[in-house]
């Protein structure tokens, strides 16, 4: 789970040896991908760390405090490039692929604090189950994510 969940931010900090720009504005987005996508590996570790487990509260306070931390860091990436404005087709695609990606990660986070609150307003399962479901959206989002980097930066 933790590695699936990783794959597709790390494939963006991988990717960062590209092509080199073609215009100006190509190189800003290229940048911002780049840049994000550095910052968030660190995020995602500690992220992925407080995931592991959700059998006690204080485990599930952990995961919350981690889940929060990680939408900011998410929102702040898709602000970063929301700003931005591709000049060719090719990176004007990837860009918008990765604001989808993005807000279905936004999305599935939102899931799973929902569902972590959930467990630990009333102490039950169902709470967690939901938190594991959303982090199956998450995976999927953290592909998409790596498939609009290999888009913009390749």
């Amino acid at each position: 789970m933790r590695k699936v969940l990783l794959s597709g931010l790390l494939m963006a900090a991988v990717l960062i040896g590209g092509a080199p720009a073609a215009q100006a504005s190509d190189a800003s987005v290229r940048d911002v991908v780049v840049t994000n996508a550095k910052r968030q590996v660190k995020e995602d570790k500690r992220f992925i760390k407080a995931m592991q487990k959700l059998s006690t509260r204080a485990q599930l306070r952990k995961a919350k405090a981690a889940a929060g931390r990680q939408a900011a860091s998410v929102q702040q990436w898709r602000d970063a490039l929301n700003a931005e404005v591709a000049d060719t087709q090719p990176v004007a695609a990837g860009r918008q692929k990765m604001l989808d990606a993005l807000d279905l990660y936004n999305k599935g986070i939102r899931r799973l604090q929902k569902g972590i609150n959930q467990a630990l307003a009333n102490g039950g399962g169902s709470g967690v189950k939901k938190a594991k479901q959303a982090l199956k959206n998450m995976r999927t989002a953290s592909k998409r994510i790596g498939q609009a980097a290999e888009l913009i930066i390749g």
